[in-house]
């Protein structure tokens, strides 16, 4: 006998707030230990000896993240079923029952066991557990549809329950079911307890694949029948660690009736067995059955995370970032998340559903990070973003991003992943995406180094108009559109030379920058302070973001070169951001021609804040002083500036403009970009806080920018509204410099 786990991985467990959300499901939190409730399950039936590798049913959404908690645990799996949407319990195990019966014909001899079991239950004891999933199987062997009972020790009213035959069936340890019944009131649950003879529904079920459809056909056809025709219809792949994964088509899949497993067999069936046990379970579905799992103290608190108690009794207290002290507190539930706490009474843990049902009313749909040791946090997160990179990002623009026919790189694509071929190139942009390669080579993809060549060649062949002068813009078979010399360009020029010397060692391109910094640092000088926006010089506001990007390119050739002419640039520009730039420490964006604070700005919008900037120039900021020993007091102030003022309430992301007295400006977007400057100041700020914060809003970012129908692509969105909707159908190549090095520290080099 060989038993395929099947695991349910669908629901949201709202009554875990905030830990859970529809958005952030409780089956992948880390509630009862170190490892989501979904790592135990997998874990546990991948311990008992008659078990293949399991397979999981999950949403879409959740595929990705499903995946890299398996990789991160070194729990095999076999197959992943994704639903685009849910259609109850029914579909599942229709699902479930098709792909056991293609198992069935690769072990023609053996007999092939579905067992059926949701993703977010809690075991105590996992031998009797073993014993029960063996009998439960054997009992199914016999033809029958097979479930597991648990030995009710309260009349609890917040599970089904069955009522069991008298005996046991023949040769079995399992017994015959006399009826499922409903959810009772509490004097039913009361009389249900005493007989003996009722068991509480615990959603797990053992059966072969043909007796349950044929069961299925039977009772519910036209159930049978649709799902038969969506299981056909998906489409199978397997993906580089080998699982297969199995992506329902919403078409056909949607067509299935929405009914759970009980109600469209189980009441009705006349070969439903069912097998008692008592193994320490409990659905996790409350923060009060989830302090009944916990180990407790001397005074029965269960606590985890950074918590003191005075005086406290029989409390679930869980700190996930802060300290959390607790006086003279008894019988509550404390429960801290990076942007959320629940404080409530243990009796009133079946309420906080109603929380959760109050913040989707306001519009509020922002995921937590999971409360689990930073460590786990850390891997799960790092895994997820780490595949993405590099069997994703980078191989489709190292593809659909070259230009095959002209060079170069396109400039964006739209999100069927079709280049826009009429868009001129920026300078900045070939040299954005020669950084990226070059950088990502170092990281480990071998095939970066050959991929850097393509936007740098043509840069160098077609940009450059005089030694060290880059032309503004290209059209698409290099020919000059913009020759105007543009600071910002130019920055970036540096930046990609700095990377491509480093990855190549090519004396040819020390030269080219040494002339590109003679030529900033000469011609586009400006009289009075700084440097020229463009040349030739045009009527406009002076910025302090061209001179933040040379102050970047000069801070990387100081760090990757020890070049003593960039270590004078950006002693220049510190001492500008210091008399100029920040103003009662906070950065302005835009000055009159000498750099003074503008006297009238022209909108509302030139009054504005960049959170993002604010990020990044902290950033640099602390770079600078770990190479000079030279800080600055407004770095801390810009940082708590933005972290109190620059987020959104609703999705938690970083707003695009915010007033310099922490107003939002009325029309509320956020760029990809200024999430990716939180992630890289985090992450370099080094404290477990800070991580913890960074490895958040990059799960944050995969959701609201790299995905698309549920599925992580290789491209993303640019822009949100106020309530996380997409307001630009293209992705610009641009944004892959800075996500790149975002996320460099928490991705180990792979081996080449």
């Amino acid at each position: 006998m060989k038993i395929i786990p099947t695991i349910l991985c669908g629901g949201s467990g709202t009554r875990l707030w905030p830990v859970s959300w529809s958005r952030a499901p409780k089956q992948l939190q880390f509630i009862t230990n170190d490892k989501s409730l979904l790592a135990n399950t997998v874990l546990r039936m991948r311990s008992h000896e008659m078990c293949l590798d399991p397979v999981l049913i999950c949403g879409r959404s959740y595929v990705d993240e499903i995946e890299a908690q398996m990789a991160v645990e070194g729990a095999n799996i076999s197959a992943v079923i994704t639903e685009p949407k849910g259609r109850d319990t029914a579909a599942a195990a229709a699902m479930a029952a098709h792909w056991g019966a293609k198992i069935q014909a690769e072990y023609p001899d053996e007999d092939i066991i579905v067992m059926l079991l949701p993703a977010d239950h809690h075991i105590g004891n996992v031998d009797v557990f073993h014993n029960a999933i063996s009998a439960a199987a054997e009992a199914a062997t016999k033809d029958h549809i097979s479930t597991i009972g648990i030995t009710p020790n309260t009349p609890a009213t917040a599970y089904g329950y069955i009522n069991r035959s008298a005996e046991p069936l023949e040769g079995l340890e399992s017994f015959g079911v006399q009826k499922f019944v409903e959810k009772p009131d509490i004097a039913k649950a009361r009389e249900y307890l005493a007989s003996g003879e009722y068991l509480w529904n615990a959603g797990m079920f053992a059966f072969r694949p043909e007796v349950f459809l044929n069961e299925l056909t039977t009772l519910a056809p036209e159930i049978a029948a649709k799902s038969e025709a969506a299981f056909d219809d998906a489409t199978p792949t397997v993906q580089k660690n080998g699982v297969t994964r199995i992506d329902l088509r919403q078409e056909s899949f949607m067509n299935i009736p929405a009914l759970s497993i009980d109600y469209a067999v189980m009441e009705n069936t006349k070969i439903a067995s069912v097998h008692p046990a008592d193994f320490g379970w409990s659905d996790v579905g409350s923060w009060s059955t989830v302090y009944d799992v916990s180990e407790k103290d001397a005074d029965g608190n269960a606590i985890a995370g950074d918590v003191i108690t005075v005086d406290s009794k029989n409390s679930l207290i869980r700190s996930h970032n802060k300290l959390i002290a607790a006086v003279d507190v008894e019988d509550l539930i404390i429960v801290d998340t990076m942007n959320s706490i629940l404080i409530c009474p243990m009796s009133s843990s079946q309420k906080v559903k109603d929380v959760h049902k109050k913040l989707l009313d306001r519009g509020q749909s922002l995921p937590p990070p999971a409360i689990s040791t930073l460590e786990t946090q850390k891997n799960l997160v790092t895994e997820k973003i780490r595949n993405w990179l590099f069997d994703k990002a980078l191989p489709f623009w190292t593809d659909v991003g070259f230009d095959k026919e002209f060079g170069g790189v396109f400039e964006e694509v739209d999100f069927a992943g079709r280049p826009l071929k009429d868009m001129p190139k920026r300078t900045r942009v070939l040299a954005r995406q020669t950084y990226v390669f070059a950088h990502s080579y170092v990281m480990g993809y071998k095939e970066g180094l050959d991929a850097m060549r393509v936007p740098l060649d043509f840069l160098l062949k077609y940009g450059q108009v005089a030694p060290g002068q880059f032309a503004k813009t290209l059209n698409r078979d290099g020919s000059i559109k913009d020759n105007r010399a543009d600071a910002y360009d130019h920055a970036f020029i540096l930046f990609a030379l700095a990377w491509a010397y480093k990855v190549t060692g090519d004396e040819k391109l020390l030269k080219v920058a040494e002339q590109t910094m003679e030529f900033v640092m000469s011609a586009m000088r400006h009289p009075v302070i700084g440097f020229r926006e463009v040349l030739p010089e045009s009527n406009v506001m002076r910025r302090a973001n061209p001179h933040m990007h040379l102050f970047e390119s000069a801070i990387i050739w100081m760090t990757l070169h020890q070049h003593p002419r960039m270590a004078e640039l950006a002693d220049e520009l510190f001492r500008i951001f210091e008399s100029k730039f920040c103003l009662n420490g906070l950065v302005r964006e835009y000055f009159e021609d000498d750099l003074s604070k503008l006297r009238s700005p022209p909108s509302p919008r030139q009054t504005c804040l960049e959170p993002g900037h604010l990020y990044e120039w902290t950033y640099l900021l602390k770079q600078f002083e770990v190479l000079t020993g030279r800080g600055h007091e407004s770095a801390s102030i810009m940082e708590a500036f933005a972290d109190a003022y620059g987020h959104s309430q609703k999705t938690g992301l970083i707003l695009d403009l915010v007033y310099p007295n922490g107003r939002p400006f009325e029309q509320q977007s956020s760029r990809l970009w200024p999430q990716t400057e939180y992630i890289r100041l985090k992450l370099y700020n080094g404290t477990d806080a800070n991580r913890s914060l960074a490895m958040a809003m990059v799960d944050r970012l995969m959701t609201y920018f790299f995905e698309f129908e549920d599925q992580l692509q290789g491209y993303w969105r640019d822009t949100l509204d106020g309530d996380g909707e997409n307001l630009i159908n293209r992705a610009p190549a641009s944004s892959f410099y800075h996500i790149l090095g975002s996320i460099e520290r928490i991705i180990s080099p792979r081996s080449m």
